[in-house]
Formats: C-alpha cells, structure tokens, sequence
C-alpha cells in the first residue's frame, strides 16, 4: 500500500516538475539569427578553442560554413591573451587566490571583405581560491573556470555578429529615441 502512494507520489512530483519547466519558458540554449544571415567562415586564428567553439554554436544555430568571400559573415580571429595572477597571499607567501583572465580579439566582416564592426576585444576574468590541501580540485576549478570563460567570449561574439547581421540586412531601420 505505501509502495502504490510512493509511486504515486513520484509520478505526481514528475508531471508536476514538467508542466513548470514547460511552463517558465524554459528551452536549451541556441542563438537565432536574422533570416538574412544563413553562411558563416571563420578567418585568421581558427585554430583557437574559441574559434572552433564559435563554428560549433553557428552551425548549432543552422548557419552553413562557406568559404570567406561566399559567407554572409566573416568572422576574423585577429589575437587571443590568456592570463593568470596571484591577487592574495596566504602563510608562507604562498598564492592562495588568482585571478585567470581570457581575452580575444576579432572583427567582423561581410563576403565582400568589407568591415561590419571593427577590431575589437573582449575581455572575461574570475577569480579562484587555490586549496593547497586539495591541488586536484583547485585544477579542475581553474580548468572549469576556464571553460565557462571561453563560452562567455564565445555568447558575446554571436551576439555580435547577430546584431551586425541585423543592421546590415536590407531595410534596417534603427529605433530613434527623438
């Protein structure tokens, strides 16, 4: 008898748990371009990770890859800097915080090779603390961190292009506040 409320109980918590998610407008991250965008190439420093990450996420996005003077948008990886520093100490003068730093440059161009938004850098920087106790996990953290960087720089360059892309399509109008 308690087994049947039991699984009752969990079917209820589960049909319940997806009418919210449903219902919040809750959706997997991807990125919508205008229809006036549908082929991409990347240019410069493709071998980057966040160059291959940028290609991954267009063609997630259903941009096709073409060559740079066949694209609708280009995006030239111009330089990458990656930094780390200590910020704090601890006993023994030893790092106990740092300070990782991930910064890109790139521009955005059409096929035509015409500049769409000029040279420009982005920037992302965290924090961590350093667990001598545990130099394993204090890795994996660095690492994470490191990660979910690359994927802030890769979301603010699509928003980027998205937006060029916008204002380059035929029969743009900007919004005047006047």
């Amino acid at each position: 008898m308690v087994r049947r409320y039991q699984g009752i109980l969990i079917l209820l918590g589960l049909v319940l748990t997806i009418g919210l998610v449903s219902g919040c407008g809750f959706h997997l991250r991807t990125y919508n371009f205008s229809g006036a965008v549908d082929s991409y190439a990347i240019i410069g420093k493709r071998n980057l990770d966040v160059a291959q990450q940028v290609g991954r996420e267009l063609k997630q996005a259903g941009l096709q890859e073409l060559p740079a003077a066949q694209a609708a948008l280009v995006l030239e990886v111009i330089d990458q800097r990656r930094e780390r520093r200590s910020i704090s100490t601890a006993g023994s003068a030893r790092a106990a915080e740092y300070e990782t730093t991930y910064a890109l440059q790139y521009r955005i161009l059409n096929g035509q090779g015409d500049e769409l938004a000029p040279s420009t850098w982005v920037e992302r920087r965290r924090v961590y603390r350093i667990d001598r106790d545990n130099i394993v996990g204090s890795s994996e953290e660095q690492a994470l961190l490191e990660r979910e960087l690359r994927q802030d720089l890769v979301g603010q360059i699509i928003r980027a292009m998205d937006t060029v892309s916008r204002e380059s399509a035929p029969g743009y109008q900007a919004n005047d506040a006047s």
